[in-house]
């Protein structure tokens, strides 16, 4: 099972406004299929009681953040890669804006190989940079999507600036 950060260094470089103007698609691959309603449930009520333990606020699902999740981890998938850069280049910040969403801070946890959402949540939580991206004080928005082969992302951001 394998999951990776995005650099802290390159949180701080996501910690800027974004403003771009979202593509014609939503940010999301037409052959992507769409987040279904309802599938991120589970894990939102897993990582709302672990941040209440913490004092945190609750997080609330977006949709273009779930696009952005669903389609990275798809790219993923489909190119059999494990990155936190698409396999066009494109950043977490280039993804999130694509779909829309005005962002000042944002980051990304990804995994491969855990069979249930569950499982990903405890592997997230038993890796300390994982953890402190899900614990944070600065989100306020999550989206989380998972494609064939286990692949997993959780997207995270507070909007605007």
């Amino acid at each position: 099972m394998r999951f990776l950060l995005l650099p802290m260094l390159a949180l701080v470089a996501l910690a800027a406004c974004s403003g771009a103007t979202p593509p014609a698609s939503g940010g999301i691959s037409p052959t992507v299929p769409a987040p279904v309603p309802g599938f991120a449930d589970p894990f939102q009520n897993l990582l709302n009681a672990e941040r209440a333990n913490q004092a945190r606020g609750p997080l609330s699902q977006d949709t273009r953040l779930a696009n952005a999740a669903q389609g990275h981890a798809y790219d993923m998938s489909i190119n059999s890669f494990f990155s936190h850069t698409s396999s066009d280049g494109r950043t977490l910040g280039n993804r999130i804006s694509a779909t829309g969403y005005n962002y000042c801070w944002a980051g990304e946890n990804i995994a491969q190989g855990q069979n249930s959402q569950a499982a990903v949540f405890s592997a997230w939580m038993n890796s300390a940079p994982h953890r402190a991206n899900m614990m944070s004080g600065q989100p306020t928005e999550f989206g989380f999507a998972q494609a064939p082969g286990n692949y997993w992302v959780l997207v995270l951001a507070r909007p605007g600036c």
